[in-house]
This record gives structure tokens, C-alpha cells and sequence, in this order.
């Protein structure tokens, strides 16, 4: 039918104009953009499984920037710390050739030794970025904390054991001889704690570091039967010795004459004795430590060994304590995130001031053997923190690959969910731009077609 009034061709090629260039826009944004997911009208499910990737993405991003930052803090305090190790190597060779010198070159050699002493401070003290110094903690009004701890009788000279204990930073353990001499540094009121280190890793928010680990050891050429003192503090923990694949010795178990075996060790707390008979002939021993795991608050100390004929007492152990006050610095936690849900991990810092490190009181022009047992201390504890140092840093370089890793996957991720595939692209734009000018020449014949009726009423038609 005919009609000036509707013309459905014309309503039929409108609608075929209007969907071929709304298919033409959404292709050339697709070509222009590179992304077949521009927003949520394009697909709703992809575009928020992309953003969410994408703000993963960027969290990772600025995790990474925050380690990096990080990174070159402990970068910082290993440098200073290995600079401060090469110092107590010189101040050591130095101190030994004290003895034997005359009066005049002892002073000499004594003034030489306080100059790299005071090179320590400046040091420690330098080793500073971005406000964080991790080798002299953080000011404030320190109690200090020294238990010493004797053990006796020990008929023979008991072995040469290395340090073993699992104690929070600042807080340090001495061996001497048959006893030790326990550091315990806070900021809490005296009375609250009373020289246990576990009460100060609570107060100062830095918790004792190796407390499961186990150490091989020599127990020398003398044969006897060996007395260790084994303080557990609050918290209980296990110590077991074996030796030759034995467990000669634990915690919670009877003295086994022989050096027969025992059970497995029990959690126990405060001052123990742990006791058995050591034959050189059978080789090290091996002293293990909460094997089975333990909490990240507790702490112990091997605080004493004798060494006595079998048939001999059992040794036991009397303390003294002395307690000061004063300003200082105490160690802190620097925790860095690594990761989206609150992984972090805590460097501690170390104390190697000279305070720290006990060189300030030392008298170099004293007994040799109290200066060396002070260079050999400062030694031990520059040597743990260049450990602790080195092992952050490790933990730092597998985190941070992660990291830029997982960002990598991610960016790759949100690229197959929302980028387009331009080669198709350009194909479909193509058609539809073909697509759109067909149904414009459609249009334009629709319109043409009403012009049909002005021919009924030509005059020279008629």
C-alpha cells in the first residue's frame, strides 16, 4: 500500500542505519582503544574480574615500591654492620699486640684501639635512611638487665660450647667457663621483668628469634659425666643431646648412667640440670631444641656447663642479678607487607654501638683477657646480626621476584579477559561500515518512494 503518512521502508532502514553504526562505533572503539572490554555496557562479569585483577595488580606494584625502600634500609645496616666487623678484626690484632709492648707504645696502641672504638659509634650511628637505623634501635629509657649465672663443681674443664640460646633482640648471652652472664635489655619498669627475656620481647614487641634449631658440637677428649644448665624461662621448652643416633639426654626424663638412651624430651620451664655420661669415642653431640616446633614467644638459654666424674654430684647453679637505668636505645621490629593479605616480614634491629656491643666500659690498658672476652662478645653479637641481615635479605629477594612475577601474570591475565583481537577487529568494523552504507542507500530508496504518488496527479500525465 501506498501512503504519504507511513512509509515502513523508511522505519525499516532507519532501524538497520542505527544498529549498523552503533556496530561500526563499538568496532572502532575496539581498533582504537585495543580492548574488547571497554566498560561494564561491553561485559559486565569481565570488567569487574579485570578491575579486580587490575587493582591486585596495582597493590603488588606498590608492595614492590615499599620493598625496594625497604631493601636499601637493609642494605644500609649490612653495609655499616660489615664495616663495623672489619673494625673489631683490627681492634683485636691490635689488642694482642699490647702484650709485650713497652709503656709508652702500650698507650699508643691503647689510644688507636679507642679511635676505632669511637669509628664503631660513628658508624652504627650513620648506618640511618629515610629515618630507619637498624644497627642502633630506638631511643628511649632502658633497664638493663645482668644475671649471672655460676655452675659448680666442674672437675674438669668443661668444653669450649658455643652460644645456645634463642633470645629476643638486645638481649644477649656471654658464656664464661662453666656459667654465663645474661643481658636482658626493656623499657619496662624493673620489677616487671626481673631479667626474663621473654617478659621483654612482650614489652618491647620483639619476640625471640631461632627458638626450634639444633647445633653439632665437640664435647672435647674428656670423657665424664656432663652437667648442663638449661633456663626455660616462663614459657616451656625441650631440650634433648644425642649422640652416635642416640638421644642420650632430654628434658623431663631421668639421669641415664652409660650413656643409655631416653625417651623424647618434655616441655618444661625455669632453671633444669640435664645430665649424661659423654664418651669422646662415640663422637659429637648434637643438642636439639624444641624439635617438634615451638611458640613464637618463648625463649631459653644454655646458661652453664660442668663437666665431672661420674660418680661425682650432680652440679648445680646460684645466680646473681644487678639492674641499671638509663637512656639508651632498645630494638624494634621493622615490619615490611609483602603481600596482599598482610604477609609481612620483620627485620630486627641490632644494637652495635659501642654500648651496645660492650666496648664502652672495656680498659685497654687492663687484663688481656677481659679485653679480648669483650672484642670476642662484640664479635659474636656483630656476627648474628650480619646473619640475621643477610638472611632478611635473601627472604626479601625471593619475596620481591614473587612479587614482580605475580604482577607480571596479572597484567597478563587482565589481557586475554579485556584486549581485543585487533586482526577480527578490523575485519568486523570493515562490515559494518559496509553494512552501515547499504542500509543509508536503503534509506535514502525508502524515502524516494512516497514521490511515487505526486506521478498520480501530473497533469500531463492525465
Amino acid at each position: 500500500m501506498l501512503s504519504i503518512l507511513t512509509n515502513t521502508g523508511a522505519a525499516d532502514a532507519v532501524r538497520a542505519l542505527n544498529a549498523a553504526t552503533a556496530e561500526v562505533q563499538v568496532h572502532e572503539e575496539r581498533v582504537s582503544t585495543g580492548k574488547r572490554v571497554n566498560g561494564t555496557k561491553d561485559d559486565s562479569a569481565d570488567y569487574i574480574t579485570a578491575q579486580q585483577l587490575r587493582s591486585d595488580a596495582d597493590v603488588r606494584r606498590a608492595i614492590g615500591k615499599s620493598m625496594a625502600n625497604a631493601s636499601s634500609v637493609l642494605d644500609v645496616a649490612n653495609m655499616g654492620a660489615e664495616q663495623i666487623s672489619n673494625i673489631l678484626n683490627s681492634i683485636r690484632e691490635k689488642a694482642l699486640s699490647l702484650t709485650g709492648s713497652d709503656g709508652g707504645s702500650k698507650n699508643a696502641i691503647a689510644d688507636d684501639v679507642k679511635a676505632l672504638v669511637d669509628q664503631i659509634n660513628t658508624i652504627a650511628k650513620s648506618s640511618n635512611l629515610n629515618g630507619i637505623n637498624l644497627l642502633t634501635g630506638r631511643p628511649a629509657t632502658v633497664t638493663t638487665t645482668k644475671t649471672v649465672t655460676t655452675m659448680s663443681p666442674s672437675t674438669y674443664a668443661p668444653p669450649a660450647l658455643p652460644t645456645m640460646a634463642a633470645l629476643p633482640p638486645g638481649s644477649t648471652l656471654t658464656n664464661t667457663g662453666t656459667g654465663s652472664t645474661l643481658q636482658t635489655v626493656t623499657t619496662d619498669a624493673t620489677s616487671a621483668n626481673a631479667g626474663d627475656p621473654e617478659l621483654a620481647a612482650k614489652a618491647l614487641g620483639t619476640p625471640p628469634e631461632n627458638a626450634s634449631t639444633s647445633y653439632t658440637v665437640s664435647g672435647g677428649n674428656q670423657a665424664g659425666r656432663m652437667d648442663v644448665a638449661f633456663n626455660a624461662f616462663g614459657e616451656g621448652d625441650v631440650m634433648e643431646v644425642w649422640q652416635n643416633g642416640a638421644r642420650i639426654a632430654a628434658t623431663g626424663q631421668t639421669y641415664a648412667a652409660g650413656g643409655g638412651a631416653v625417651s623424647a624430651g618434655k616441655a618444661v620451664s625455669g632453671e633444669n640440670i640435664v645430665s649424661f655420661d659423654y664418651d669422646p669415642s662415640k663422637g659429637d653431640l648434637t643438642f636439639r631444641f624444641n624439635p617438634n616446633g615451638a611458640d613464637s614467644a618463648t625463649a631459653w638459654a644454655v646458661t652453664g656447663v660442668a663437666l665431672n666424674d661420674k660418680t661425682a654430684p650432680i652440679a648445680s647453679t646460684s645466680t646473681s642479678s644487678t639492674t641499671s637505668e638509663g637512656q639508651g636505645a632498645v630494638p624494634f621490629s621493622y615490619n615490611v607487607i609483602t603481600g596482599t593479605n598482610g604477609e609481612k616480614i620483620s627485620i630486627g634491629s641490632r644494637d652495635l654501638s659501642t654500648t651496645g656491643l660492650g666496648l664502652n666500659t672495656v680498659d685497654w690498658l687492663g687484663a688481656l683477657g677481659s679485653a679480648m672476652g669483650a672484642v670476642d662478645g662484640a664479635t659474636g653479637r656483630v656476627n648474628e646480626a650480619l646473619s640475621h641481615f643477610g638472611t632478611k635479605a635473601r627472604s626479601f629477594d625471593i619475596a620481591s621476584l614473587f612479587n614482580t612475577k605475580l604482577g607480571d601474570v596479572l597484567d597478563i591475565a587482565v589481557g586475554n579477559i579485556v584486549d581485543a583481537d585487533l586482526g577480527v577487529e578490523a575485519a568486523k568494523l570493515q562490515s559494518a561500515q559496509i553494512k552501515q552504507q547499504l542500509a543509508a542507500k536503503a534509506l535514502s530508496i525508502a524515502n524516494d518512494q512516497p514521490k511515487i504518488l505526486l506521478s498520480l496527479f501530473d497533469k500531463k500525465a492525465a
